[in-house]
């Protein structure tokens, strides 16, 4: 390997080795561990970090949010502890933004898997799992929540090898595609004024 060569691969590495975790302040097995109270503590804190940050009120809030849909949501837990996020979000006028952005973080990790480690992948995977969950009832008409699962189902993830058997060893679950979920919810939204159309025209008869 000559010397141009050695540099580029280099820097390729440190590249890799600062953004495999960008944004993630814990993976899903780690936060599968904290229970309700370590959650709204770590929620709190960056919410408190948040109103003394006198720039980038809204760094704190996007990593919290993170780290809330990062978590395996088996018991249900997102809906107890995102209202304050979500809250602070709105009044910054960034919540959209914010989801926006995560999304697309999630997604092109997720494309590029040999950048990242498979704990860190099905971290990516659970987030956008949770994520399509919780806007599933609001995929009303062309909204927002709406646009985010087009966006994930075009974006045509594959799982690897690796996620798949990250998650098969930790959890005992099998992986889906975000994709694929994001194509199955909004098929079925979709069928949902066709539907209620023919029960209307039946009752006409």
């Amino acid at each position: 390997m000559n010397k141009s060569n050695f540099l580029l691969t280099m820097f390729a590495l440190m590249f890799l080795g600062g953004t495999a975790h960008a944004g993630l302040l814990f993976n899903y097995s780690q936060l599968a561990l904290k229970d309700l109270d370590q959650m709204n503590k770590l929620v709190s804190d960056k919410v408190t970090e948040s109103k003394k940050s006198s720039s980038g009120k809204a760094v704190p809030l996007k990593e919290a949010l993170q780290a809330v849909y990062s978590r395996p949501n088996d018991d249900e837990m997102i809906e107890k502890i995102v209202s304050s996020l979500r809250s602070n979000l709105d009044e910054l006028e960034s919540w959209e933004k914010t989801i926006s952005q995560l999304t697309d973080e999630a997604i092109n990790a997720l494309k590029n898997p040999r950048a990242f480690k498979p704990v860190v992948q099905t971290t990516y995977i659970v987030f956008l799992e949770n994520l399509l969950s919780e806007i599933k009832p609001y995929m009303k008409n062309d909204g927002f929540e709406r646009k985010i699962a087009e966006r994930i189902r075009d974006a045509k993830i594959e799982v690897s090898k690796e996620a798949v058997s990250e998650r098969k060893l930790r959890m005992m679950k099998d992986t889906t595609s975000p994709s694929e979920i994001a194509g199955k919810i909004l098929a079925e939204s979709s069928q949902v004024p066709i539907e209620k159309a023919a029960d209307s025209a039946a009752s006409e008869q």
